[in-house]
C-alpha cells in the first residue's frame, strides 16, 4: 500500500488489515507511517521509499515479498496536488505531478507484477490505482488532472495485458474527501457547504468511504472485475442536483 502515511492511504491500510490481509506499508514520511502500522490490528511492516525512485521501488518491492512470502495485492496511492492553473503551472511542477502520481504509479506495478504473476493460483490476484474524479472531470488544476487521467488510461491497459494471468486491474476515483490535502477548503463552512450542495447525497467523503471499496477490489469477492475506474463521489459524476 503506497501512500499509506495519512488520509485515504492511511484508512486503506487499516481497512485491509482489518479485513485479515498481511499489510507493507509504503510511503517517504518514516514518522507518520509508524503512526498508521501501530494503529493497524493485524500483521504489518513499513518501509520509506519514494515512488519516484524506480530503484528504490524494486528494492522496497523485493523487501516486502521477503517479508510476506509472496504478493498478492498492490494498492497504489501515493499521490501529490499542486494546485496551479494553466498559467502557473511551471515545468517543475508539471513533472513533479507527473513523477509521482503517474510514473510512480507505473513504476510499481512494474516492479510487482513479476512477483503477481508468479503468485499462487489460488491467490487473488489485484490491483487497485487511487485515481481522482479529476480523471473524468473538468478540474482546475491541469497537472494534477493529467496525472489522474493517465492513472485510469494505464489501468485498463494494464489490466488488458495481465488478465490471462488472473491478474485484476481497476482504479478508484474519490471524489471530494475530507483529508488533509484538502483541510483548508472543507473546514471553511461557506465552501464546505458549497461542496455539499453540489454532491447529491449531501455531505463530503470520508477516507473510509474510499477504503471500503477498495477492500471490496481487493477480496475474491471481485474475481470479474477489472479495466474498471470506479467513481466514490456521493453520485456528483453522474447526477446533476434538482434545483427543486
Amino acid at each position: 500500500m503506497t501512500g499509506a502515511a495519512s488520509g485515504i492511504g492511511a484508512a486503506i491500510a487499516r481497512r485491509l488489515s482489518a479485513d485479515g490481509l498481511a499489510v507493507a506499508l509504503v510511503d517517504r514520511d518514516a514518522d507518520r507511517l509508524a503512526a498508521v502500522a501501530a494503529s493497524c490490528g493485524g500483521e504489518v511492516t513499513s518501509a520509506v521509499c519514494d515512488v519516484v525512485d524506480a530503484a528504490a521501488v524494486r528494492a522496497t518491492v523485493e523487501s516486502v515479498v521477503q517479508w510476506g512470502g509472496r504478493l498478492d495485492v498492490v494498492v497504489n496511492g501515493a499521490g501529490i496536488l499542486v494546485r496551479a492553473d494553466v498559467d502557473g503551472t511551471t515545468p517543475e511542477i508539471w513533472r513533479r505531478v507527473l513523477d509521482v502520481n503517474l510514473t510512480g504509479t507505473f513504476q510499481v506495478i512494474q516492479a510487482a507484477l513479476p512477483h503477481l504473476r508468479t503468485g499462487a493460483e489460488t491467490a487473488h490476484r489485484r490491483i487497485v490505482n487511487i485515481a481522482s474524479g479529476a480523471a473524468t472531470r473538468g478540474y482546475a488544476y491541469p497537472a494534477y488532472s493529467a496525472s489522474k487521467g493517465g492513472v485510469t488510461a494505464l489501468t485498463r491497459q494494464i489490466a488488458c495485458e495481465v488478465a490471462p494471468s488472473g491478474i485484476t486491474v481497476n482504479a478508484v476515483n474519490p471524489g471530494v474527501v475530507r483529508t488533509a490535502i484538502n483541510r483548508d477548503s472543507w473546514q471553511d463552512d461557506a465552501v464546505r457547504e458549497r461542496w455539499e450542495s453540489l454532491i447529491p447525497l449531501g455531505r463530503l467523503g470520508e477516507p473510509e468511504d474510499i477504503a471500503a471499496l477498495v477492500g471490496f477490489l481487493a477480496s475474491e469477492a471481485a474475481g470479474f472485475i477489472t479495466a474498471q475506474d470506479i467513481a466514490v463521489d456521493g453520485g456528483r459524476s453522474n447526477i446533476t442536483v434538482s434545483p427543486w
